[in-house]
């Protein structure tokens, strides 16, 4: 039996399979993950979010990941 549901729900749920879309810099695990993730030391993502902000993507742009 299906069972539908409304997108809203789905993209409310967090599920925890995909990332969040900005890092939390007051997070050691989150920089820490994200800077294994970008292959870049912590040092450099730090400089990369004071630059353009904490948003995974304007972080990706800006070390052309």
């Amino acid at each position: 039996m299906l069972r539908l549901v409304t997108v809203a729900s789905v993209l409310s749920s967090n599920t925890g399979a995909r990332p969040a879309p900005v890092i939390d810099t007051t997070d050691d695990a989150a920089t820490g993950y994200w800077a294994y993730r970008l292959s870049v030391s912590p040092q450099d993502l730090a400089a990369a979010i004071e630059e353009v902000g904490p948003a995974v993507a304007a972080v990706r742009r800006h070390l052309g990941k």
